[in-house]
């Protein structure tokens, strides 16, 4: 185990890896050292702390070792025999990587100009690889777990789906673990990466989770490309880890590409939460509608910034953004920005966002009705809630979407 981020812990990661992935490595690394850490001189870290984090004392695990395990669901048989490919990316790189090299990097690149997107790109050590061909229709939901371990530890997991022309399928990610509560010391951190690509008529069901310990610094990114009448649904969960910055951004490629990109944070005590989503419209006749709904309570600090992006002359695009944030105490601090970035004129592009208190005339129906306070809230904050998680189409993992938020909303 060596302490901090080396050129020869990169190398040591990249031994017996293919020369095309050794030398993205190789310059993610280069721009890892050449970008500070970022401070609240930054506009997009200005309500965040992050003074807990010193790299340097992160340890990072050579070669493939790393306190992140993946665990997957079994492949049917069936499925396997239709040529659906669900494994880990060790083995994907191994069997196949030529269809990886396609894909790989292609959409998180070496050079992205944030800190731990770099990080990311040169230190990856575990991952999966989901690839559906054409036509294929997986009916069962398949299962990613990233599961963390250690203490003062690194882990970068990266994730890469295909979902080929005609193609369909569900995927659920899970990133759960960390160090044990009450544990002290320097934050992990994690800092994963998401491609996803749909192609020309594919769709993709796509629910990610994190419910990190706390003391874990997360930074995550999930970005995602869609073509010509292709479809992602995608829900993401966010409960977790002390800090967390997520960059989910979404790329329309293709006309009657649609994005469906719902999000639900839950934050209490000091956690920080940062959200940062991009709905980039780069051809016309596409939607993309997005909402994000968090619950702070306590000391919580949460911060998004949304931005719809339409490129010149696409024209037809119907974009939708809205950011809705309940606040359960004095002590939070939440703030939120949605922004638009037009440069089409024949289009209709919509956002809204609001901070706000439980309403005390429905407390008040509701208390009149016989349930208790804490009952009246719990109704609310659901009710709140309720439009995301209708979205998740596995139930099992609905289920767990909402005993993690009474657990955190509940006392």
């Amino acid at each position: 185990m060596t302490t901090g981020f080396t050129q020869q812990t990169v190398e040591a990661i990249a031994s017996g890896e293919p020369a095309w992935l050794k030398s993205q490595r190789l310059a993610a690394w280069q721009t890892f050292e050449k970008l500070p850490l970022p401070s609240r001189r930054d506009v997009e870290w200005q309500r965040f702390d992050i003074r807990a984090l010193n790299l340097d004392k992160v340890a990072l695990a050579p070669n493939r070792q790393s306190p992140i395990t993946e665990k997957l669901t079994a492949l049917p048989v069936d499925l396997a025999k239709k040529g659906i490919i669900f494994c880990d990316m060790a083995t994907a790189l191994a069997k196949h990587g030529d269809l990886v090299k396609q894909y790989l990097g292609k959409s998180i690149a070496p050079d992205e100009p944030q800190k731990f997107f770099a990080l990311h790109s040169a230190f990856w050590n575990t991952g999966a690889f989901l690839y559906v061909p054409r036509n294929v229709k997986a009916a069962l939901p398949l299962e990613i777990t990233y599961e963390f371990s250690g203490q003062s530890a690194a882990g970068s997991p990266r994730t890469l789906i295909v979902v080929e022309p005609g193609a369909e399928a569900t995927l659920v990610q899970k990133f759960v673990g960390g160090p044990p509560v009450g544990s002290n010391g320097t934050p992990s951190v994690h800092a994963s990466g998401t491609e996803v690509f749909v192609k020309e008529g594919g769709h993709l069901h796509y629910i990610s989770m994190q419910n990190f310990a706390p003391n874990v610094f997360d930074f995550t990114l999930k970005r995602a490309h869609v073509d010509r009448d292709a479809e992602i649904d995608w829900v993401i969960g966010m409960f977790g880890s002390s800090f967390m910055r997520y960059d989910i951004q979404c790329a329309m490629e293709g006309q009657g590409g649609t994005s469906f990109m719902y999000g639900v944070g839950v934050g209490s005590g000091k956690q920080q939460f940062g959200q940062f989503t991009r709905q980039h419209h780069k051809t016309g006749n596409t939607i993309s509608d997005l909402m994000f709904k968090n619950v702070y309570r306590d000391s919580a600090v949460g911060n998004y910034a949304g931005v719809i992006k339409v490129e010149k002359n696409a024209n037809g695009t119907n974009a939708y953004q809205a950011n809705r944030n309940l606040v359960l105490s004095d002590k939070v601090k939440c703030d939120t920005r949605p922004i638009l970035e037009i440069e089409s004129n024949q289009l209709r592009c919509t956002h809204g966002a609001t901070v706000g208190r439980l309403d005390e005339n429905q407390l008040f129906y509701l208390r009149s009705r016989g349930l208790t306070l804490e009952q009246s809230r719990q109704v609310l904050i659901e009710a709140f809630l309720e439009p995301v998680l209708a979205r998740i189409q596995v139930e099992s993992v609905r289920k767990e979407f909402g005993s993690l938020i009474h657990s955190k909303v509940v006392r």
